[in-house]
């Protein structure tokens, strides 16, 4: 995992237990609380589940560029080896 990620995923946790902790010393009732606290692991949560879909679409594109370079690259190697084996077969031939 990047530092990058970490760091993100670091804030998101510090967050949600600076919000946690804050709703936990309140003073109102037991109940709502309770309710403000899981209001607020509701919204961490969702903010999570959108951070790690971003992430995870960053992560698919990348890929999705690495294979289409590699299998490039690959293809241009495999012309150029072709093309070398084919020049020597001519030679051998004239020879």
């Amino acid at each position: 995992m990047s530092s990058g990620i970490k760091t993100i995923l670091g804030i998101v946790g510090a967050a949600a237990v600076g919000a946690a902790v804050g709703v936990a010393y309140a003073p109102d009732k037991g109940s709502k609380t309770r309710k403000k606290m899981k209001r607020k692991l509701e919204d961490a949560s969702e903010e999570f589940q959108i951070y790690a879909d971003n992430a995870k679409q960053k992560t698919m594109e990348t890929a999705t560029e690495v294979i289409d370079t590699s299998k490039q690259k690959v293809n241009t190697l495999v012309d150029t080896v072709s093309s070398k084996i084919a020049s020597k077969k001519s030679d051998l031939k004239t020879a």
